[in-house]
Formats: C-alpha cells, structure tokens, sequence
C-alpha cells in the first residue's frame, strides 16, 4: 500500500489536530491516533472494535485471539527492524499497564506518542518494535 500524494503535510496536520484532544481510550488513544496517521498516509483506515478503558481494550484483544495489542499489531503491518522505521511508520515502546506498550508514528529521528499528557516527541532509538505503514 502507498502513500498519497502530499502524505507528509497532511501527517504534520493529523498529529497537530490530536493536539488538541483529550486522551479517552477507544477514540482518542495512542493506538487511534496511530490509525488516524495512517489514513492521513494512505487514505485507509483500520477498524477496531469498540472499547472505552483499558480494561474493555484487554477484553477485546482476547475476543480476537490476541495476547497483546502488538501481536494484533502484527497481523496488520509487517513488522521492521526499528532502525529502519522511517516517517509514517509505527513504533512501540515499552510502557506499564493491561495493554503493555504505548504506540507512535515515526516522524524523523522522533516519534509522535499520543498520551494523556497530549503529544509526546521521544527518540525513536528507544522503541523496542517497528511496524511498515
């Protein structure tokens, strides 16, 4: 799958429209934030099902045969060496809780993470999987 034409000015939009939302599991998490990238990258979307907590995220992870969200993940996008992840594409870091490990899309040498302290720039160098957008 391609990306469109333009795909970089219209990533910089996506990632500062969700400036400006409150974190809210199921509609504006790091994960929805990573699919909201990539339709700016692709024009396609990818949908999950409803959850509204964390716990509701876990529950429907085991609904669809997944242990983690990395692992469904993976059965979307082909997973990359983080050292060759490169703009558009997702990264995950290691970060506590039911659904281990926070989301970001690769905007250079950083990555964006959507968290409940908004918009996060952290070095990509720190991830500890990669996945082709």
């Amino acid at each position: 799958m391609g990306k469109i034409e333009g795909w970089e000015r219209l990533l910089l939009a996506e990632i500062e429209r969700w400036q400006h939302l409150s974190f809210e599991w199921g509609s504006a998490d790091c994960l929805g934030f990573c699919i909201a990238c990539r339709k700016a990258l692709t024009g396609q979307t990818w949908q999950l099902p409803a959850y509204n907590s964390e716990p509701g995220a876990a529950r429907q992870l085991l609904k669809l045969g997944f242990n983690s969200v990395e692992d469904l993940v993976s059965s979307e996008f082909q997973e990359i060496a983080v050292m060759r992840a490169a703009r558009g594409d997702w990264v995950m870091r290691d970060a506590p809780g039911l659904t281990p490990g926070a989301f970001g899309v690769v905007t250079g040498r950083n990555a964006a993470f959507f968290s409940e302290d908004g918009i996060l720039s952290i070095p990509v160098i720190g991830s500890i999987r990669a996945w082709a957008i």
